[in-house]
Parts: C-alpha cells; structure tokens; sequence
C-alpha cells in the first residue's frame, strides 16, 4: 500500500486552469490592500492586478486592463466566468505565464497582502510547470518565461554572459516551438558569440564546426538559402536541423569546461 507520499497527482490542465479561476478571479478576499493607517480592504488577486499594476507593466503593449490582454492569449472573460472551459495547452501556459509576472509585480507593492490561499495557488505554478516537464526563468529583472526543460542549456547558463544565458533560455521558450524567424535570429546570436570567443572555436572538434557551419551558412542562419538540397527543404526540416544545430552550440559551448576536466585529469596522472 502506497503512502500519501507516493501517490501521484495526474495533471489535468482543464481542472487546474478552474482551480486557478477560482482562487484569482472568483475569490473576494484574495488580495488585502493597505489604503491608509485606518482603511484597507479585500479584492481579488485580478482586480489587484487591475487596480495596482497592469498599467505599469511595460509589456502589456498596447492593452488596458486585465480582460483585454486575456482575450488577446485566448482566454474569453465569459468562459471565465461561467468556467465552461477546455483549455489547450498553449493557452494555459500563457495564462499561468501572465499570472506568474503580475503577481511578481504585486510583491513590490507594500499595500498588498496576499492571503494564504492565494500564495498557495501562486506557489502551484511552478509545481503545475514541472508536472508538464516545463520550468519559469527570470530572463530580466522584471520579466519571466516559461521554457521547456533542458538538461543541456541549465548545465552552461552560469558558464557564459547573462546576454547569452537569455538567448539559450529563449530557445527553448514554448511559443517559438515552430517559429522558423525566432530560431535563426538566436542562432545567429549564438553563433556570433562562438565565433568572437577564440577558446570555444579552437578548442571545438573541426567535425563539429563543420556541421554547425553548414547549418548556418547554408540552411538561411546567416546567408539566404542559395542551394539545394536545403532550398528544398520545409519549415519543418529546416527547424528540425535547427534543433539538431542549437545542441551542437551548447556542446561547442561546453568544450571549454570539458577539456578543463581532461587537462586536470592529466595532470594528475602525471604527478
């Protein structure tokens, strides 16, 4: 028999997306705001948001309040409140993404308090993300994304600059997925800074550099495609090898610190 430990909570993202609705729209005591040293009153976490800081947002582009921007990621206002809801994935992560920046937002307003209950659907997120083998990454200072988890990309994000820590972050961002543009614009930037830091283009096996080059020289990185078999390619082949091309960049990357270990190895050996 299994303790309460070991049970596994299946995800369902229709089910998680109402619990969420619940607590951040529907929930009246959700939020307590300080007016002054005698008043303060409740409100839910999306009037808070509303009411405190979504104006102040620099990314919310042209958008007004809370409503019009959840229209604009696909989340009608009378599905919400109706919760007669199935929602796609997509549409989910940006919501909880959305959610995860306002309320990061919130904290730094001393007026507000957010009530247990609250804080505790907030704290879902990152549980929620990592069920769905996703994880949140502060990119700046005041902007969060969620990313697709990967092995390869966490290993290196503390062996280069914060500039290319982002980029590498931004690859695996769940809304360039197909995004043919996005992709050759970070493996551009990648590829720039491969080629200005002398240690990785030396240190890199020439098959390596070879293969990444191909890619981006020929398949529409850095030049337009002039020949074939890659004017032939789709989208989908062309993204395919764009995908094989950015884990040859984080290997090329992590050359360095390899052959770190292997001249300490031989060092050792000869003592």
């Amino acid at each position: 028999m299994k303790s309460i430990f070991e049970i596994e909570n299946r995800l369902d993202i229709t089910k998680e997306f109402t619990k969420l609705i619940d607590v951040f729209h529907e929930n009246t005591r959700a939020i307590l705001v300080e007016q002054d040293c005698y008043t303060s009153r409740y409100m839910t976490l999306i009037d808070a948001i509303d009411s405190n800081v979504f104006l102040k947002w620099k990314y919310r582009d042209t958008f007004l309040d809370v409503n019009e921007y959840l229209e604009h990621i696909g989340i009608r206002e009378e599905a919400i409140i109706y919760l007669e809801y199935h929602i796609d994935e997509e549409t989910f992560l940006l919501y909880i993404e959305f959610i995860f920046n306002m309320t990061n937002l919130l904290y730094k307003e001393s007026s507000i308090k957010i009530q247990p209950l609250t804080m505790a659907a907030i704290e879902n997120i990152p549980i929620i993300l990592e069920k769905m083998n996703y994880k949140i990454e502060e990119i700046k200072n005041d902007k969060y994304i969620i990313t697709k988890r990967n092995a390869d990309v966490d290993s290196i994000l503390t062996k280069v600059p914060n500039k290319i820590s982002s980029i590498l972050l931004e690859y695996n961002d769940f809304r360039i997925r197909e995004d043919l543009e996005a992709k050759k614009k970070i493996l551009k930037d990648i590829d720039l800074y491969i080629e200005k830091h002398k240690e990785i283009k030396n240190q890199i096996e020439k098959a390596l550099d070879d293969s990444i080059g191909i890619i981006v020289n020929k398949m529409g990185v850095n030049h337009p495609i002039k020949e074939e078999p890659y004017k032939s390619f789709t989208d989908e082949q062309l993204i395919e090898w764009y995908d094989k091309c950015f884990l040859m960049m984080l290997h090329a990357i992590r050359t360095i610190e390899v052959n770190k270990i292997k001249n300490e190895r031989k060092e050792l050996v000869q003592k």
